[in-house]
């Protein structure tokens, strides 16, 4: 387990234990003053001072020698973790009439320039070609960024790619023509 694996494992413990945003997190399964010290330097959860604390005892009925609760930074990075984590729609099937293609982070850099330059160029981008490069979903498994395109959308990318091998690299057009059979002119 990487150290943003552990860190996001002890936000949600702190986040199970405290319960509410404005609650507090007690020594417990796992939790204590050591193991929370991380989220504490980080700044993404505080302990409580010896008022909260004496306040926390009366209201336990028993002495609370220390509390925690995150901060709005941890449960800010709580949230981002969980939307991170959850699996994109790579993996499921294109809408009727578009085709799933993979790119490299390269190859995406070359979408996003020959977006980028738009209106600019005398032939430009296919209309929606750069929505569909701006909502490019990372896939894991395939270590690949994924967008859904049309067959016109596929010609343009297929010029970008011309563009950057006459400006720069072959690789992309070469990659491009092998795999989806688009080759621009």
């Amino acid at each position: 387990m990487g150290r943003s694996e552990g860190h996001f494992a002890l936000l949600r413990r702190v986040a199970d234990a405290q319960r509410e945003p404005d609650g507090w997190a007690t020594e417990g399964p796992g939790l204590d003053e050591r193991t929370a010290a991380p989220l504490v330097g980080l700044g993404l959860a505080r302990s409580a001072s010896t008022e909260e604390r004496t306040e926390l005892s009366a209201r336990a009925g028993h002495p609370v020698p220390w509390a925690v609760r995150l901060t709005a930074d941890g449960w800010d990075v709580l949230l981002y973790a969980q939307v991170r984590a959850t699996p994109s729609a790579v993996d499921e099937p294109p809408e009727p009439g578009l085709q799933k293609v993979a790119l490299r982070r390269s190859d995406l850099d070359v979408l996003k320039r020959f977006v980028a330059l738009g209106e600019r160029l005398r032939d430009g981008p296919a209309h929606g070609l750069g929505t569909a490069v701006e909502t490019a979903r990372f896939s894991a498994a395939a270590n690949r960024w994924v967008v859904h395109v049309t067959g016109e959308q596929m010609r343009s990318m297929a010029r970008a790619f011309f563009l950057e091998r006459l400006g720069g690299s072959a690789a992309p057009a070469n990659r491009f023509a092998r795999v989806y059979g688009v080759l621009y002119p």
